[in-house]
């Protein structure tokens, strides 16, 4: 063989051997030659200029996780870009990886990276991305608001949502944490819930203890089954929308409907069980027949609070009602339908209860929903929306089919409701509100953080909403009466009563000696999941036991006054009790006895040691509503009613309470109904305080 021949076989196989290496990068661009003959007849070797990178991108992600790959680079100095990518995914021009968050599901096909080095590339693909997610989650605006308008005439504001991304990309779902639903039932074979439903735990309250069986559903739209979907929906499961704790576990306790006998049995077992949180979407009518809690139930929950969670304690939340404008449209004979009041959620049986979470409402424009009941009892707020046509409500799961259910056949309105636009099962509706949704917003909030740190207690989790939630409709301020005002708020004039010119009907933000803002409306504000979670995983100032009490009987503190309230007068009649002892408050209660004619006359106030006011009861509220229309019928008192602020949270419990009672309507208000009572003026008896701290 002669020299040349054997420097030719030697070339060509150096060829060849760069050609084998080059195959695990797909289609390297412009090679040169591995090697060339000298003149002297040896092999000089010129290192290939060709990128050399490889790796095998990742090719399945979920809808509103952080996807991210990047290639392993052999060399150095390269520089990347890409064809085909999607529009939420991006290449870092140095590394070559690939980032992004997908917003929608689908997939993506023939992805191609390119490296380069100087004038030589290797091209990675064609490769594709396919996204799991949830179709109608682009609709729920709580969890991530673009503006969308979920179905309505009209969109939200960017970024009034519950703010849970941060929650997702860290894989927090509220896993196996178990939310009871307490309500008009659930529909455990729903496809987007019957993966996360507990059916041994399922109860329905119209069989015998122990209750044990299918809640089933109530007809033309089963309530509990909307709010559950709220809680935990499946996520990224390939159909409909997703849970805010969509790994959390749904227990259906039928406590609301249609056949169940709410007896005393029955209300103390849908309080107990192996639960870590109950969700109550529910509350009393506006004319509640009794304003304080039955100590039995009372005891149940605070059984619940000491024991349960291995002593850590369930958490119960509770919807705030619906009732901010309370009108009466049933008895036209006596009231002509044309007088309405603001009404408080203080007025609801239990919702004096410090033992719970009472949630108002909020809409997609970041600012209280219509409907919700305002009150001092608020701990938070949550998105509850509007109704559904001119401004977005929520998005979650219906009663499976289009034979019954908020969204069926045979209704008139959007083509959503009807079957249409991606419902084509109608197994979901995008018209739910109220109170009753927020509640299982933070409900869903709650097992999120409870996966977060296994070890929160109760008032932990309270002390967490309190701490991180948002202060939203900020410029909101006080509302001062002035001529004409009116008392409902709304569209229908109730009462006319200049003597009250000046007075602060409603207070808006305010911030306690303890930093915290509160709103009678929001509460601490609208919840921050990303803001909690984050605390949680970084708690360990642990609040554990039951909190103390100054007075939980209201026995000790009782302050007698006996003395006859100014009539419709802004200065109203003032009384303090002095609390010896130095708790940092996490809640105050009292309890009032007046007698009156008509209490819906009457506001309620009390200030703080260090001064802070909180309005309990706005003056000339709901309770101006008389209970028939046959003759001017009202409750008459307030007999040992107990009412809840939570505005002092923080604040020192030690030195001067002081009440003020304002009565603010006269004999003659201009309205001939509420004129024919048969006394305008009260007497303020006595009052009470208990406080709850540590």
């Amino acid at each position: 063989m002669s020299k040349m021949r054997k420097h030719f076989n030697i070339y060509l196989g150096l060829v060849l051997l760069m050609t084998s290496l080059g195959s695990c990068v797909p289609t390297p661009g412009d090679k040169t030659n591995a090697g060339k003959i000298s003149k002297g007849g040896s092999v000089t070797l010129i290192p290939s200029e060709t990128p050399f990178i490889s790796g095998v991108p990742t090719v399945v992600t979920n809808q509103d996780l952080l996807y991210s790959w990047s290639p392993t680079l052999h060399d150095s100095g390269l520089r990347f870009s890409a064809t085909g990518l999607p529009g939420w995914l991006s290449i870092h021009e140095s590394t070559g990886a690939l980032t992004g968050i997908p917003r929608e599901s689908g997939t993506t096909n023939n992805i191609r990276i390119t490296a380069y080095k100087g004038i030589k590339f290797t091209e990675l693909g064609p490769f594709s991305v396919q996204v799991y997610g949830d179709p109608l989650k682009e609709n729920a605006w709580h969890i991530r608001n673009t503006g969308q308008s979920n179905f309505a005439n009209n969109g939200g504001t960017v970024g009034e949502d519950i703010n849970l991304d941060e929650v997702l990309r860290t894989g927090n779902f509220g896993k196996d944490i178990k939310v009871g639903v307490s309500d008009t039932g659930l529909d455990i074979d729903h496809p987007d819930l019957f993966v996360n439903v507990l059916n041994p735990l399922n109860k329905d309250y119209k069989t015998s203890a122990p209750y044990f069986g299918d809640p089933g559903v109530a007809t033309g739209g089963d309530h509990g089954t909307s709010v559950a979907g709220i809680i935990a929906a499946v996520g990224w499961n390939g159909i409909g929308s997703r849970g805010v704790a969509p790994e959390a576990k749904l227990v259906g306790l039928n406590y609301l409907g249609t056949g169940v006998t709410q007896s005393t049995a029955v209300h103390l077992d849908q309080a107990s069980g192996d639960l870590d949180v109950y969700n109550y979407s529910y509350g009393s009518s506006f004319y509640p027949t009794a304003l304080n809690a039955d100590s039995t139930y009372i005891d149940q929950v605070k059984y619940g609070l000491s024991t349960q969670r291995g002593g850590k304690g369930s958490v119960y939340v509770k919807s705030a009602g619906n009732s901010f404008q309370e009108c009466d449209f049933s008895n036209g004979s006596f009231f002509l339908g044309l007088m309405c009041f603001s009404h408080s959620s203080n007025l609801g049986s239990e919702d004096e209860l410090p033992w719970y979470i009472v949630v108002g409402a909020t809409n997609a424009l970041g600012v209280k929903s219509s409907y919700s009941s305002a009150g001092a009892n608020l701990w938070v707020s949550a998105p509850g929306g509007e109704f559904g046509k001119t401004n977005p409500a929520i998005m979650t799961t219906d009663t499976a089919g289009c034979l019954d259910g908020y969204a069926r056949f045979g209704l008139t309105g959007f083509n959503f409701q009807i079957g249409g636009d991606g419902n084509t099962d109608c197994n979901y509706t995008q018209s739910f509100n109220g109170t009753s949704s927020a509640a299982p917003m933070v409900s869903g909030l709650v097992a999120l953080l409870m996966e977060a740190n296994a070890n929160l207690t109760w008032r932990d989790i309270k002390h967490i909403l309190a701490a991180t939630a948002e202060k939203i409709d900020a410029a909101s301020s006080d509302t001062v009466v002035d001529a004409g005002f009116d008392y409902d708020n709304g569209p229908y004039v109730a009462v006319d009563n200049d003597d009250m010119i000046g007075h602060t009907y409603s207070l808006g933000w305010i911030q306690n000696a303890a930093g915290y803002n509160f709103h009678n409306y929001y509460g601490f504000g609208q919840i921050d999941a990303d803001a909690a979670v984050t605390m949680a995983k970084n708690y360990s100032s642990f609040l554990t036991g039951m909190p103390s009490e100054t007075d939980p009987a209201f026995s000790l503190s009782t302050s007698t006054v006996n003395t006859a309230i100014p009539d419709s007068s802004p200065t109203g009649l003032s009384n303090s009790i002095n609390v010896t002892q130095a708790y940092t408050v996490e809640a105050v209660q009292i309890k009032l006895n007046i007698t009156h004619p008509r209490p819906g006359d009457l506001g309620i106030e009390l200030t703080s040691p260090s001064g802070t006011k909180s309005i309990i009861l706005n003056i000339n509220n709901s309770l101006l509503i008389g209970l028939d229309g046959a003759t001017p019928d009202w409750v008459d008192d307030h007999s040992g009613a107990i009412f809840l602020s939570n505005a002092f949270y923080g604040e020192s419990s030690n030195g001067n309470w002081t009440l003020k009672v304002i009565d603010g309507l006269g004999s003659d208000s201009g309205n001939s109904d509420l004129d024919s009572a048969p006394a305008h003026t009260g007497t303020f008896v006595d009052w009470s305080i208990n406080i709850i701290g540590r």
